[in-house]
Formats: C-alpha cells, sequence, structure tokens
C-alpha cells in the first residue's frame, strides 16, 4: 500500500501538474491585483460624479453611491473572472475554446433576449440616476403623470400624485422629464 502511495505521489508530482497549479495561481493573483487597480481607477473617474452627493442626506448619499459605483464595479469584476477562469482552465488542459466559450455566448444571449424589459429599465434607471435628473423629494411631470418622487430605483420610479396616487413608471418608459424643483 505504501508502495502504490509513493508511486501516485511520484506519478503526479513528477508531471506537468505543479507547474500548471503554480500557473493557475498566478493567475489567480494577477486577476486579483488587476481587479484593484481598475476599481481604484473606476472609484477615482467617478469621483467628481459621486461629489454631487454630498448635498444629500447620508442614507441617500450610500444609495445613490452604490448605483453609481456598484454595476460598473460588478461589471469590471465579472469580466476579469471570467477571462481569469478561462485561462486557468486553460492551463489546467480544458479546451475551453471548443467547450466553454460557445457555452458561454449562448447563456448570455439567452439572458439578454429573456430579460432585455429588465435590462433596458435598469440602464434607463442607472443613467437618470448618474445624471441626477430627479431625486426624492422633487416634483417632476413625467410624460403626462405630475407628482412627488418617492422612490426611484433602477427599474422603475414611484411618484405620489396630486391626488394621492402612487403612479409607477417603467424607467425605460421615460422619455422627457421636467422637474420642478430644480430652479434654473
Amino acid at each position: 500500500m505504501l508502495d502504490y502511495f509513493a508511486g501516485y505521489i511520484a506519478r503526479v508530482w513528477g508531471s506537468t501538474l505543479p507547474n500548471r497549479l503554480a500557473w493557475a495561481i498566478a493567475v489567480a493573483l494577477v486577476a486579483e491585483v488587476l481587479v484593484w487597480l481598475l476599481s481604484k481607477r473606476l472609484r477615482k473617474a467617478f469621483a467628481p460624479v459621486l461629489q454631487r452627493d454630498l448635498v444629500l442626506d447620508a442614507t441617500e448619499r450610500v444609495k445613490h453611491r452604490r448605483v453609481i459605483l456598484g454595476l460598473p464595479l460588478l461589471a469590471l469584476r465579472s469580466v476579469v473572472y471570467a477571462v481569469a477562469v478561462l485561462i486557468i482552465l486553460r492551463y489546467l488542459g480544458f479546451n475551453t475554446g471548443a467547450e466553454l466559450v460557445p457555452l458561454l455566448i449562448a447563456v448570455i444571449a439567452v439572458a439578454t433576449v429573456t430579460f432585455w424589459g429588465v435590462l433596458k429599465d435598469a440602464a434607463a434607471g442607472y443613467f437618470i440616476i448618474y445624471d441626477g435628473l430627479y431625486a426624492e423629494g422633487d416634483r417632476v411631470t413625467i410624460g403626462d403623470q405630475n407628482g412627488i418622487v418617492t422612490d426611484l430605483g433602477l427599474r422603475y420610479t414611484r411618484l405620489r400624485g396630486t391626488d394621492g396616487r402612487s403612479i409607477a413608471l417603467a424607467n425605460g418608459k421615460i422619455v422627457a422629464v421636467i422637474n420642478h424643483t430644480k430652479g434654473t
């Protein structure tokens, strides 16, 4: 039994596996450093936009910063980690070009088609928040709806109408906004 175990160790560590594992660890470390550096750079690039938050109260500022920085940071990490995983799998001997990449493209295509409306609303909501078109508490006219903004999210904007009704508008459908609170 001991001879079998010693032979197994000699086969594994005498093969290219230790070298491949070392390269995989190196790729993972490079990916982590790259995410850290790019996140730092992204925060610096968004600093002027985040300076506008200083007039908001603390809870609104945190919510605003989570949206403004959260989506780009999530996209950055997702792309860097996906590329790192593909490189690591390649080092470990998997044929990623023939097996995983077409599958990944198909999954992304199906998810995009399936969630197109949600993605459209989320993108519109992101840019509404990024541009600071209106915020909670602002009196606005959106299309033919008037009211005070009670909730602003990525997918929808909720207004309290002049008659007290709660109106939810999908952000992807918002084309024109008149903000009565922000003066010239």
